[in-house]
């Protein structure tokens, strides 16, 4: 279970969320973490491009803390063991 918890925090960062879609196989756990941080990802590229409208500076990065929030709540719910939907995000599902 150790090895499955790695996996689901990974899935919270970023690019490395290409480790634990390619390791982790169809362990339940870890695909409900895959695809919040999936989600997570998406939002942060969005948010990002966001950032570089003339005048929406300040929206895209305040967008992106409430993305890093919502990874940091992924991670320590991963980290023990609970499969908790993220506020805003949680029912979104791009993974089955």
């Amino acid at each position: 279970m150790k090895h499955l918890k790695l996996y689901a925090c990974l899935s919270y960062l970023s690019i490395l969320i290409i480790i634990p879609a390619l390791a982790a196989g169809k362990d339940s756990f870890v695909r409900f973490h895959l695809n919040q941080g999936l989600v997570l990802l998406i939002a942060n590229i969005l948010f990002g491009c966001i950032s570089f409208i003339p005048h929406m500076t300040l929206i895209g990065d305040l967008l992106n803390c409430v993305v890093l929030i919502l990874a940091v709540m992924g991670i320590v719910s991963a980290f023990q063991g609970q499969k908790k939907k993220l506020p805003v995000i949680g029912s979104i599902q791009l993974i089955r």
